[in-house]
């Protein structure tokens, strides 16, 4: 099922994160920590981040949800997502895998695949790239073509939905892959999202900023993960497009990137 991105924000979700103001504990990385605690902040939650074992560990157990970025990802910060992830799961809270340039090394891969073994997160959102060399990785068929933490934009739409299904029935979980159209799979439920922005690409961070939104929404709403993940993701989209509507130079990459929590923050509230 495809959806517009100019439909109608999921007010459900929306006004139970205005409602509990989830804690959502963002490990990111250190280029997207501030972006993403804005974020957060934006839509009507409580960020909190750690880089200490045994703080973030300690966080993980109190807060609503967590988020697993490994974009800058090192042995000290692995071991504070293994414990974070393990505690959160062990409290029954959601937890959020962005496995940020999966595929491009072997350092990458291994930690994203520690984390899904290990702490069997709820949600995987990544890109086209990421997705697929993850479940390229754990079918045991070898690393996709990614090269970076980009996606290239070659990968057909059915190879895109094919992934995304395969990885969830095998880790259990959501999967959240954002691109020009964005792609949802749990089980049977398959969601496809159009619109945005092409500037979305342009702009470091946004796709960490998507992660922690989608944790946030899955902190308020634990037992309708999918329907958390859509609307996170669908806000995304409707918060670019709108952000580069208001650009008062067309193209203007620094003037998107301060609307995009003002348009965040509007359309959830709206």
């Amino acid at each position: 099922m495809t959806r517009s991105a100019n439909g109608k924000i999921d007010r459900v979700v929306w006004a139970a994160v205005r409602e509990s103001r989830p804690l959502t504990l963002c490990l990111t990385n250190f280029v997207t920590v501030t972006d993403c605690a804005n974020a957060v902040l934006a839509v009507g939650g409580s960020p909190v981040m750690s880089l200490d074992v045994d703080d973030a560990r300690e966080l993980a157990a109190v807060s609503a949800s967590a988020v697993l970025n490994i974009g800058t990802v090192c042995p000290d910060q692995l071991a504070a997502m293994l414990g974070a992830g393990r505690a959160a799961r062990a409290a029954g809270r959601p937890v959020v895998l962005d496995p940020v340039g999966a595929g491009a090394t072997r350092v990458r891969m291994d930690a994203c695949m520690r984390i899904l073994d290990e702490v069997g997160p709820s949600i995987v959102r990544g890109n086209a790239s990421e997705i697929l060399a993850l479940e390229a990785h754990s079918a045991r068929r070898g690393v996709s073509r990614q090269r970076g933490v980009d996606a290239d934009g070659s990968e057909a739409r059915s190879e895109i939905e094919n992934a995304a299904r395969s990885l969830s029935e095998r880790f259990g979980c959501v999967v959240a892959v954002s691109g020009e159209t964005d792609v949802l799979a749990h089980g049977q439920m398959l969601s496809a999202l159009t619109g945005g922005s092409e500037l979305l690409t342009r702009v470091t961070g946004t796709g960490c900023m998507l992660s922690a939104v989608v944790a946030c929404c899955a902190g308020a709403l634990p037992d309708k993960l999918f329907s958390a993940a859509v609307a996170a993701m669908n806000a995304m989209k409707l918060a670019g497009a709108g952000a580069e509507s208001k650009l008062g130079v067309p193209g203007s990459v620094g003037e998107f990137r301060y609307r995009l929590c003002d348009e965040l923050a509007e359309i959830v509230s709206s």
